[in-house]
């Protein structure tokens, strides 16, 4: 009596074929198995030059997301003031000339600057480093007379600079007469 509602039927018999067990996964191939992996170690090989390579040539973030995302690791209140330290050379003619911290510059980044700030404002004598690099990637240029570590200070409103912005010297370094050595 079926009265056409499928759930009145009557049950059936399980079907011998339905009953015996599922057949074994399908393994992938050699093949397959490789193509997978090297997909995998390629993704990897990206991810990793996009992190060495814009900071080695360019610290910067315009690879993002792929690249150094060393300005978001730590909060700024919006209201509040960005700090940044810097370097300036001073050659024996007074000529001032600003020393890039970067892997193109004298090969010290900004950050290692940064991380050891407090030991080169009670020891100034540790940017006789930065001046030695400095004679050695630029022996065209003239001798760096003394150089000076400045912090400057900015204000931001919402987020955006307000243009006030003050500067302080940290610590001030003498080079010796014939460099450092």
């Amino acid at each position: 009596m079926s009265n056409g509602d499928p759930r009145a039927e009557a049950p059936r018999p399980l079907d011998a074929a339905a009953s015996s067990p599922a057949p074994p996964p399908h393994r992938l191939g050699t093949a397959a198995r490789t193509w997978r992996i090297s997909l995998a170690a390629a993704a990897l090989v990206v991810l990793l030059v996009a992190q060495l390579v814009p900071t080695t040539f360019k610290n910067t973030n315009d690879w993002f997301p792929l690249g150094s995302l060393s300005q978001y690791a730590f909060a700024t209140n919006p209201d509040g003031t960005v700090k940044s330290a810097f370097i300036i050379g001073t050659t024996a003619e007074g000529d001032e000339v600003k020393v890039w911290l970067d892997q193109m510059g004298i090969g010290v980044g900004h950050a290692e600057v940064e991380g050891q700030l407090q030991r080169v404002v009670d020891d100034p004598d540790l940017l006789a480093g930065v001046a030695r690099a400095y004679a050695w990637r630029y022996p065209h240029r003239p001798p760096l007379a003394t150089l000076t570590l400045k912090r400057s200070t900015k204000k931001l409103h919402d987020g955006r600079p307000t243009g006030e912005e003050s500067v302080e010297v940290l610590a001030v370094y003498h080079v010796p007469a014939g460099g450092v050595k």
